[in-house]
């Protein structure tokens, strides 16, 4: 098929195989990101457009482990793949993958697949008439290689093709070195061959090639000794002597032969230093690049706006694989292409100059010192120099690059550093670790895709789909850092995900690599963190150990006063902390008003070891817990009172910082901050519908030496205000007796807490006259202590006395006056209680005025994040809706509600909810799937009964079905609903409401 007869299904969609499997469309990477897709694709492209048999396919993607319905499976993987090409490229390219019995074709265009341009461009070069010729075509046809072709698939299909490809790239790069001797350019293919020949050490072509440019660069004795070096062994290999015409060459080296001079060297690269120049001299990439195609355009953009790029992150997050395949994707915009100069190997900063000159291959004249030869050299080259591992030598690096941004115009630095260089036009670009985590299906997320790709180059088929969650759980405990993901990938040669992530609480000992041929430095993560903290000053040294004891971040302040001392000043913490910023040992996320940093995971598991060393890792969890005492304190002003959102946002941004302070108050034995945590908490957690906290309460309070503490009693009406929300009544009712009985010698504060506990459990189970005397006692009490915000909450409850209890003028005038001290306070969840609280008063007189009240209430309690305030007004809204008979609405909001206390876990509004939904049914015709809840609702395990009006509605709407359906049915429908669990329920009032249409 010609060059053109497939593009209109698909066009613009390229396929690469020389490197890791790519698809691109109009120049963007494709994620194909499932390991049999892409194994079924690379399957096809091999394949040309020839139709590969089922049977082939299926052994092609799962090797000798086909899955049970292998036909069925492969189905599935193809439909997959159209979806991918689709969604990346239009309808049209659903096209390109068609059934052609007896499998499958994939119907491309030469120009569309990289290798089939190379094998077109080599054949060409093959028969062009001019040595010229032969070069320019070899180099284009070279340039379309990225790395190891299908290195990523351990298949058969896939290792014939590579050995086939790389046969033909061998071929080409003879042809290319034979071509740049007649053209009397030998010192451009000298380095190549030498590279060529240390790979392929009995390939005879090579070194006759090598031979023969050395000798035309005057270097006899060389061209002698490769010569040597092959016949010892060929000998000692193979028991053969190098073949007649290479022992003739040797022959005529010695001898100096008039007919090895060959034409005279060309004057097209008058760089004498810089060795075949237009060709970039960058490592071949043998594993597959994964997830940041964005990252390279942006990179290879801002080489286009600034003469240095600094890529900066912490070791081992892919600063170098980025670099390099930026520097791929733009070396062909430079004349002399791109170099690169790895200073991992230089011990001092003075050295740099002579690394960078020996990988661009010049040498000074005379006195000249090696910085001026560098930028002698590069003024007049139009190039990129890549400049990898620059932090430990971040002096020399920088005085070298300052001085050649501002001496070579045409020269690009792309540099990979712990740390910006800090040269005048830098750009800063910050490698942030992978993502872990994607919508719908994790094994999408880049992190998760790397782990797989890498895990089955180790060994293939051993994670199965039922591991992805399992891995993306590794993935998100090492950071997304790709040498952790890697060096986890590793380990599935000997374990499984399970056992992996059982062991990542000892990850420095878990994830390092015997492999000889790893670098150094990133053969374990231990060596990785220790090269960064070896370059860190004492006292940053200092500031990072303590940093451990923060969990989820933290903030200056924070960092000043949990971690300065004497020896650590408090005016000295923010500019180490600025150093550890730079090194890339802390992440700065930036707010409106303030930083906040975080150490990644496994940076902090690295200092707490610090810490253990030094045995001073209880001494700084001490001050950690200290400060999250006095920041709880705040906390419990600030959230009742105008700044209530700012608070509210502070405290979701220091949870984890408060567990991991109430935690290790439990484990040290510190039980008056384990009670009190969770205590101070209490509105906070209560509003927000934070279960957690009030666990943690359950937890304190079940110590024994709890009970003689001062918080005892009010963390027990936060443990018994937890299990109100889960619906765990009388659990509840055992807190709450002995928090009456500890309340009876507790400082006013705590009595307080624990009336407000008596009449809100008291209302949910509709003792309306003892909720009217307990809300007095809460209002009374308020006022004693000068707290107005517990004060609404008692006339509050008032209210609801008066108009559960079917006394409306004495709920107005209550409400009137609770209104006046909700709105002194100038608290938003007072005025969002308020306002819900004038919605439900007026639903029947006034529903105008009802709906403006919730709407609002909705808004208000959004706004601070009190889910509980913003949740009980949206029911009120969907009964509201039910009530004006707009059914759509309705069940819509029904739907939300209903999903909402599934969410936060509050089963006593769940069933208001549920109630009031079976009441809507009715009102539709809906009666069996009324029947249903309502036999659910008398059965639940959780949640309390219905009273009054509610519990005269919910009769009324059951005898109203039992009429519509009959005894019978309507006794079969019960049935159905008694059988039912807590989440069987909800799930089943959800299905109907859609079913509806909600």
């Amino acid at each position: 098929m010609n060059g053109s007869a497939a593009v209109g299904s698909g066009d613009g969609v390229e396929f690469g195989l020389l490197g890791p499997l790519r698809v691109r469309v109009g120049g963007a990477e494709v994620a194909v990101g499932s390991v049999r897709q892409r194994a079924l694709l690379a399957a096809l492209l091999v394949a040309g457009e020839s139709v590969v048999s089922a049977d082939r396919l299926v052994e092609s993607v799962w090797d000798r482990q086909a899955p049970q319905d292998p036909d069925q499976a492969l189905q599935t993987h193809v439909s997959r793949l159209r979806r991918v090409l689709e969604r990346a490229a239009g309808e049209g390219a659903r096209d390109l993958l068609v059934t052609r019995p007896p499998g499958y074709a994939l119907l491309v265009a030469v120009d569309q697949v990289d290798a089939r341009r190379f094998e077109r461009l080599a054949d060409q070069a093959r028969a062009a008439d001019s040595p010229a010729e032969v070069v320019e075509l070899a180099d284009r046809a070279l340039g379309l290689w990225r790395g190891s072709p299908l290195a990523e698939f351990d298949r058969e299909f896939a290792r014939v093709e590579a050995a086939r490809l790389e046969e033909r790239r061998l071929g080409l790069l003879e042809a290319r070195a034979e071509g740049l001797l007649a053209l009397g350019r030998p010192g451009e293919v000298v380095a190549e061959l030498e590279s060529l020949v240390d790979a392929h050490p009995v390939r005879e072509q090579l070194h006759a090639w090598l031979m023969l440019a050395l000798y035309r660069c005057g270097r006899q004795a060389e061209a002698l000794g490769v010569h040597r070096r092959l016949r010892d062994r060929l000998v000692e290999q193979l028991g053969v002597e190098p073949s007649p015409a290479l022992r003739r060459l040797e022959q005529d080296i010695l001898q100096q032969h008039d007919a090895l001079a060959g034409p005279a060297p060309s004057a097209v690269s008058p760089h004498t230093g810089l060795a075949d120049r237009g060709a970039s001299r960058l490592p071949v990439e043998v594993t597959s690049f994964v997830a940041r195609e964005g990252d390279v355009e942006r990179v290879g953009a801002a080489l286009g706006r600034a003469p240095l790029v600094t890529l900066i992150g912490p070791g081992g997050v892919g600063k170098t694989r980025l670099a390099l395949r930026a520097a791929h994707e733009v070396a062909m915009r430079f004349d002399d292409a791109a170099r690169l100069c790895d200073l991992a190997a230089v011990e001092d900063a003075g050295a740099v100059p002579a690394a960078v000159a020996g990988a661009l291959g010049i040498q000074p004249h005379g006195s000249q010192d090696l910085d001026a030869a560098v930028v002698a050299h590069l003024r007049g080259l139009e190039l990129l120099l890549l400049l990898d591992n620059c932090e430990h030598v971040l002096d020399g690096a920088s005085r070298l690059v300052d001085r050649i941004v501002r001496a070579c115009p045409h020269v690009r630095v792309l540099a990979t550093s712990r740390q910006p260089l800090g040269v005048v036009g830098e750009q800063v670009w910050p490698v942030a670790p992978l993502e872990t985590a994607a919508a719908g299906d994790p094994s999408q997320a880049p992190a998760v895709e790397l782990f797989l790709r890498r895990a089955e180059a180790a060994e293939p088929g051993a994670v199965f789909d039922d591991d992805v969650e399992v891995v993306a759980e590794i993935c998100r405990r090492l950071d997304g850092l790709p040498l952790a993901i890697e060096l986890a990938a590793a380990r599935i040669r000997s374990m499984t995900p399970v056992d992996i992530t059982a062991r990542l609480d000892r990850r420095f000992e878990l994830l390092a690599s015997d492999t000889p041929t790893a670098d150094a430095r990133h053969r374990s993560l231990q060596a990785v963190v220790d090269v960064s903290y070896a370059l860190l000053s004492q006292a940053a040294r200092r500031l990072f150990d303590r940093l451990a004891v923060f969990v989820g971040g933290f903030t200056l302040d924070a960092a000043e006063q949990v971690c300065a001392d004497d020896v650590l000043p408090v005016d000295e913490v923010a500019a180490r902390l600025g150093e550890l910023v730079d090194h890339s040992l802390v992440v700065v996320e930036r707010r409106r008003e303030r930083a906040r940093y975080r150490l990644l995971e496994t940076l902090r598991a690295y200092a707490e070891a610090r810490l253990v060393a030094q045995a001073a890792l209880a001494t700084w969890k001490q001050r950690h817990a200290a400060y999250c005492s006095g920041l709880a304190e705040q906390a419990a002003a600030g959230v009742v009172g105008s700044d209530e959102a700012r608070w509210v946002v502070l405290c979701d941004a220091e949870l984890a910082n408060l567990r991991a302070a109430h935690r290790w108050a439990l484990t040290a034995g510190h039980v008056d901050v384990a009670l009190r945590l969770p205590a101070l908490l209490h509105h906070y957690a209560y509003f927000r519908l934070r279960d957690e906290v009030f666990r943690w309460a359950e937890e304190a309070a079940a110590r024994p030496e709890a009970s003689d503490r001062a918080d005892y009693a009010p963390a027990l009406a936060a443990a018994a205000a937890g299990c109100v929300h889960r619906g765990e009544l009388d659990r509840a009712s055992g807190y709450r007796d002995e928090a009456q009985l500890a309340a009876s010698t507790a400082a006013e504060l705590a009595r307080l807490r624990v009336l407000e506990l008596e009449a809100d459990m008291t209302l949910y189970r509709g003792l309306l006259d003892d909720v009217d005397r307990l809300a007095q006692e809460v209002v009374t009490a308020a006022q004693a202590l000068d707290r107005p915000f517990e004060e609404a909450i008692g006339h509050l409850h008032a209210v609801l006395a008066a108009a559960y209890g079917g006394r409306t003028d004495d709920a107005m005038a209550r409400f009137a006056h609770g209104w006046a001290v909700a709105e002194a306070t100038g608290s938003p969840t007072m005025h969002a209680s308020y306002r819900m609280l004038e919605g439900e008063l007026w639903l029947d007189a006034d529903p105008e005025r009802a709906a403006a009240a919730l709407a609002e209430a909705v808004d208000v309690a959004g706004s601070v994040g009190n889910c509980f305030v913003e949740g009980v007004a949206r029911v009120s809204l969907a009964s509201l809706h039910a009530r004006r008979g707009e059914a759509p609405h309705a069940l819509a909001s029904f739907a939300d509600s209903v999903a909402h206390w599934r969410r936060s876990g509050d089963w006593v509004h769940q069933w208001t909810t549920l109630r009031n939904l079976v009441v809507l049914l009715v009102r539709l015709g809906v009666h069996e799937p009324a029947a249903v809840l309502h036999g659910a609702i008398a059965s639940a395990s959780s949640g309390a009964s219905a009273f009054g009006a509610d519990a005269e509605r919910m009769a009324a709407a059951d005898a109203a079905a039992r009429e519509s359906l009959g005894p019978q049915r309507h006794a079969t429908a019960a049935a159905r609903g008694h059988a039912m669990d807590d989440h069987e329920t909800v799930a089943y009032a959800l299905a109907v409401i859609e079913r509806l249409g909600g």
